[in-house]
């Protein structure tokens, strides 16, 4: 029962003892107002149980229906008792019942919730009549007025049941988005690395094919090739598949790169093509950019490479460059080869989850002919929105 306070800051835990303590002390100036001992003894009860449930995460049906019924049972008792009560017929308890009543609501089904409510609203309405016969002339009044304000708490339940909804909700189409984000990852980090050992296998069965087998240093170049990039596929798959098991909060993808100049290094040394040569302005490739930015400048550039791997021919080099402008970068890979089909599956949606990652970034992207080749620039925001 006690574990509700190991979830709470500590703050909270103050407050919540606070109240149960000034909760516990009323019901005991409430009993020992009673005229008789089971008068005292039955506000004393009926007061604590609904306060207990402050310390219960969930409040189960049995207990709610439980409390409701005993309060219900010791009215029709105390109205038995002479002398009955003349000072108060249980406010602590008239106050747990409807905390408890807002709970029911928020917690249980609606079929379940339906008849708790009204063995609730019943118990509360009925508190009243504990009262002696001095108090008679008020009893209607003080029964409406509790039923309203039952009713009215009724619907904070419900408003609160609805609410609590609609952030599960929110939270849920949060995670779907990255979940979406995560997928455009594992396709971009696997189909690079897969397409670089569907080329440099066709490669070596090219070279063979044409009776020019290459010599074993060479080959042993190809196969480490090979092997480097299905193990980082490998690399990439898991660390995806780990990504969307993950079911806690504030799962994110891994952040290899802090600026633009490691970042195209990196793919520069990685890519199983033509030669690469870069060309990024000193000061922009060690300079600090927004997440978001080197984010979408990683994909851009790793999809590029990919794309000159599927889908380009007679390529002799390969060029990444980035350059400083007012307010953004702009960065461009840039082929000298000519469109052709290498029998190399595509998915046919490289471009187009490239071109929606970029402008959820903030920038734009183009992409086509340059009349020696063919070019992808993006350009992207260098400072936070």
């Amino acid at each position: 029962m006690l574990g509700i306070l190991d979830r709470l800051p500590w703050t909270q835990r103050v407050v919540l003892a606070v109240l149960i303590a000034a909760a516990v002390t009323l019901v005991i100036l409430e009993g020992l107002s009673a005229e008789t001992v089971p008068g005292a003894v039955g506000v004393v009860i009926c007061g604590l149980l609904p306060v207990a449930t402050l310390l219960m995460p969930t409040v189960p049906a049995s207990v709610a229906g439980g409390i409701a019924v005993l309060s219900i049972a010791y009215t029709i008792i105390a109205t038995q008792l002479s002398p009955r009560l003349d000072n108060t017929f249980g406010v602590v308890e008239l106050l747990g019942l409807s905390w408890l009543l807002v709970r029911v609501v928020m917690q249980n089904r609606p079929s379940r919730t339906i008849w708790l409510a009204a063995l609730l609203i019943v118990a509360a309405c009925l508190l009243p009549l504990r009262l002696d016969a001095s108090n008679e002339e008020y009893l209607p009044a003080m029964g409406v007025g509790i039923f309203f304000g039952m009713a009215f708490l009724t619907l904070l339940g419900l408003y609160l049941r609805l609410h609590d909804r609609r952030r599960a909700d929110s939270f849920e189409l949060a995670r779907q988005a990255q979940r979406l984000e995560y997928a455009r990852d594992l396709h971009d980090f696997v189909a690079h690395h897969v397409t670089a050992i569907v080329a440099q296998a066709k490669a070596v069965r090219f070279t063979t094919a044409a009776g020019l087998p290459p010599s074993p240093e060479v080959l042993d170049d190809m196969l480490a090739g090979i092997e480097k990039a299905g193990s980082q596929a490998l690399v990439s798959m898991r660390g995806m598949i780990t990504v969307l098991r993950d079911d806690g909060d504030g799962a994110a993808p891994v952040r290899p790169h802090r600026t633009l100049g490691e970042l195209v290094a990196t793919a520069a040394d990685g890519f199983a093509g033509p030669p690469v040569t870069t060309s990024i302005d000193d000061q922009l490739a060690g300079r600090t950019l927004p997440q978001r930015t080197l984010d979408a400048a990683r994909h851009v550039v790793q999809e590029s490479l990919t794309n000159v791997l599927r889908h380009a021919a007679q390529v002799s080099a390969v060029e990444i460059s980035a350059y400083d402008e007012p307010g953004s970068v702009r960065i461009t890979v840039r082929n000298d080869g000519i469109a052709a089909d290498n029998g190399m599956p595509s998915s046919g949606f490289g471009l187009l989850g490239l071109t929606e990652r970029v402008e959820s970034a903030g920038g734009r992207l183009t992409a086509g002919p340059t009349g020696a080749g063919w070019a992808v620039t993006a350009v992207l925001p260098s400072s936070p929105a």
